[in-house]
């Protein structure tokens, strides 16, 4: 299969104007594999026999799907869905064509989760991508056509396989990055006597990465299993272990996820363990202070009552260095050398 570019090679449609006739560009498959893009399409050209239309949007405007919708019979349920962001993961069937709502996740720069939602419709002789948030380039996804096998019969599925292909894909590297600054977290935690709040406020942006991400990517293999249910021109019998290897794709990620949220988890364990030793600590040090502190009480207070027989020993200079600091000295010593030796047990 070869692409042809026309009239410019590897546009990314989410760098192409906001307004609405740039928002829109399309591709026209013909049976012999040849792909032919369109910046600025024509809606109502017609479908090339043996082949089939692409039309991909990126936060597109009303009118847009207006003329996609006139033009190939959309249900207006669908349609609304598509323009507006933010729908659950789905597989629905509709007269005339298959309406899918799927997920890609990214990070943005400041850490937090990117979510692009994909919108498809799927017909015999068309398909329609509606994409919200950073998009794929339009070269990669043609790229990404040429590698279709040969004996595939150029149609919607095809590109539909595509399509799900390159969303399932990135999660892969989303998840490497995620696992590594989870186990790098945990490694310093361990490394570190000392802890600090900035760690703790990074703990918590991974664990509400982890867990976001999760949420995105779990209902993925509902629909695939869904869609291997569909049959063409959705799914043809050929595509269905490809199919079904990209199911397999998004369950591991899925378990990968998971484990990424149990792995936040096990960091927050770590730290409170950590801070809750390190109070132990201070804890254990002011009460073999305390403990010093209290024989040292009971004696300076006991001959502190000023009574004759008490203090009638004490004559002189000497006698007090030696009676009364020596005295309290040798039951300083003494009460901390026991307190250190029941601390050991």
């Amino acid at each position: 299969m070869t692409t042809q570019l026309t009239p410019v090679q590897g546009t990314d449609i989410h760098k192409a104007g906001q307004h609405s006739s740039k928002s829109l560009q399309g591709c026209v498959f013909e049976p012999t594999g040849v792909a032919r893009l369109e910046e600025i399409p024509d809606v109502h050209r017609p479908v090339p026999e043996g082949g089939f239309l692409w039309f991909d949007l990126t936060d597109p405007s009303a009118y847009d799907l207006e003329t996609l919708q006139s033009r190939f019979k959309l249900h207006p349920l669908a349609v609304e869905d598509a323009l507006h962001a933010h729908q659950r993961a789905k597989a629905e069937s509709y007269p005339g064509f298959e309406f899918v709502v799927v997920h890609g996740v990214s990070r943005t720069e400041q850490g937090t989760l990117g979510v692009h939602e994909l919108n498809l419709f799927i017909g015999k002789d068309f398909v329609i991508s509606v994409r919200h948030g950073p998009s794929f380039s339009i070269q990669d996804l043609l790229s990404r056509w040429d590698r279709v096998p040969e004996h595939w019969r150029p149609d919607p599925s095809s590109l539909f396989y595509v399509l799900l292909d390159a969303v399932v894909d990135e999660y892969a590297p989303f998840a490497d990055a995620l696992e590594e600054d989870l186990r790098s977290v945990r490694q310093r935690l361990i490394r570190n006597s000392s802890l600090e709040a900035p760690e703790m406020r990074h703990i918590f942006s991974l664990s509400e990465l982890a867990y976001a991400s999760h949420a995105v990517a779990f209902p993925l293999k509902d629909v695939l299993t869904t869609l291997l249910r569909a049959g063409p021109p959705v799914v043809s019998e050929l595509e269905v272990p490809y199919f079904r290897d990209i199911r397999d794709h998004a369950e591991h990620v899925i378990e990968r996820l998971a484990l990424a949220r149990n792995g936040a988890d096990r960091a927050f364990d770590i730290y409170h363990a950590l801070e809750a030793r390190a109070q132990a600590k201070t804890s254990r040090q002011l009460a073999q202070v305390a403990t010093v502190f209290l024989p040292l009480t009971l004696v300076t207070g006991f001959f502190g009552q000023n009574f004759g027989v008490l203090v009638s020993g004490i004559a002189g200079p000497r006698a007090f260095w030696i009676l009364c600091v020596g005295g309290e000295i040798l039951v300083a010593v003494l009460t901390l050398y026991f307190v250190r030796r029941m601390g050991r047990r």
